[in-house]
């Protein structure tokens, strides 16, 4: 019973400190604690600065891709209106080479009917 008696004694001066030194070591364990709650507090707060940063330049970085986005759909559009007035103007020059090569045809064709003429009413004449 003694030995229990003596050991909460013990325990009890190690709890509430009874002795001068250990008062001390409590006031430096209390500072080396508060030293690393403040170090732990700037970590954070830098921490949390460096997300700050890093949602603003990802949110510039969003603008400037939505900005990009709109620059090549208009570009893209521009290119099927350029493709489909390249498909109009071949259409219509296809047309045109068509035209002349009739043209050119018709033009022989008379030719060759005003020479037949000619030459029958030479030889009718002569005869």
């Amino acid at each position: 019973k003694r030995s229990r008696i003596a050991y909460s004694d013990e325990v009890r001066n190690e709890l509430l400190g009874d002795d001068g030194n250990s008062s001390e070591n409590q006031r430096a364990h209390l500072l080396d604690n508060t030293e690393r709650l403040e170090r732990s507090s700037r970590r954070l707060e830098a921490g949390y600065q460096i997300a700050v940063e890093t949602e603003q330049i990802g949110q510039e970085m969003l603008e400037n891709l939505s900005h990009d986005r709109e620059k090549i759909q208009r570009a893209r559009e521009r290119l099927r209106e350029t493709d489909a007035n390249l498909g109009k103007s071949s259409r219509i020059l296809t047309g045109m080479l068509r035209r002349i090569i009739q043209n050119r045809i018709l033009i022989v064709v008379l030719a060759v009917i005003i020479i037949f003429t000619t030459m029958m009413a030479i030889y009718f004449s002569v005869r």
